[in-house]
Formats: structure tokens, sequence, C-alpha cells
């Protein structure tokens, strides 16, 4: 039983690794070009957030964050899940891309740069895009911040949408990882 155990370890730490050849590279450059994006009023409006919401087939003055992954995977070539516009379904439990889950599997050390996350709050989902970790603070330590890149954001990574974001988020804010780039 203990040998079957390590194999399954094995396993999820190699899903968070895999990429295709290209994939991060590209995903990275995705989010760049995509920060000019911005709400016209702040109410999940304007041309190019509508073009995103119709992009991942939800309807105008929608919530996001899941469409602008959604439109950046699309631009890659790489996968999205089912309903992209909802947050949760980028980090799914049952998902097997999903490595990482706060309390129940997986570790924070894993996540990388073209990885996507996801953040809860009490009342609001988010999901975004690792684009960089944030520097260790002691060395051999994992970081404890991760810059991601998220649509439907503020300046500061508050609820209340403003456009195509790159925020500092502390490591205790990060619900769940999981690799869409293969």
């Amino acid at each position: 039983m203990l040998g079957r155990a390590f194999f399954f370890s094995s396993a999820e730490a190699q899903i968070a690794h895999s990429a295709k050849l290209g994939a991060v590279d590209c995903q990275l450059q995705a989010a760049t070009d995509r920060l000019h994006v911005r709400e016209a009023t702040g109410r999940n409006d304007g041309p190019e957030v509508w073009a995103t919401q119709k992009a991942a087939g939800v309807k105008k003055f929608d919530p996001w964050c899941g469409c602008e992954m959604f439109l950046q995977q699309q631009s890659c070539g790489l996968p999205s899940p089912k309903l992209p516009a909802a947050a949760r379904t980028w980090s799914l439990p049952s998902s097997s891309r999903t490595f990482f889950v706060r309390g129940m599997r997986g570790s924070l050390d894993s996540l990388r740069p073209g990885h996507i996350v996801t953040l809860y709050y009490a009342n609001l989902g988010r999901v975004g895009k690792v684009v960089a970790l944030g520097r260790a603070v002691q060395a051999g330590r994992a970081p404890r911040t991760y810059l991601v890149n998220s649509g439907n954001t503020g300046r500061g990574g508050g609820r209340d949408g403003a456009g195509v974001y790159n925020v500092n988020y502390p490591a205790y804010q990060i619900y769940a990882g999981a690799n869409w780039s293969y």
C-alpha cells in the first residue's frame, strides 16, 4: 500500500510541472499584452470587457475574471474548463489539473509562473495566473507572495473591478492552484 501512495504523490508532482513547449512563455506574454484593458465605468463594462465576456460565453455586465483567463488560454491554444467564467471551475478539487487545494492536498511550493490560482473571500471568488514568484523571506524558503495577473480586479486586488492588473497576493490568500499549461 505504501508503494501505491508514493506512486500517486509522484503523479501529482508531475502534473504541477508539466507544460506544452512554449506554453508558459505564451501565457506570460498574453497576460502582459492584456494589462491595458480597463472597464469603462467600473460595472463590468466597456468594449474590450464585453468582447472578453462574449468569447467566454457569458452576457454583458457579468463578472469576468474567468473570462479573462479563458481569453488568454485561447490565445495560446491551451485548454480551459467548461464554464470558464466561474472562478471555481479553474481549480475544482476533482480535476486532474488541480494540484493544490488549501487544507486538502499539495503545496504552495509547487506554484510556478503560468499556473492558474483561485482566491476565495466570504462572498467572492477570483481567478488569475501566476506571472512571477515573490522573493523568499529567507534563503531556501518558499516565496510568501505571488504576482498574479487577473481581470475584473482593482490595482490593489480589491473586489471592485477596474481592469486587468498584476497584483501581489500573499500566500495565505491563495486557495488553490491548477496547471492548464498542457
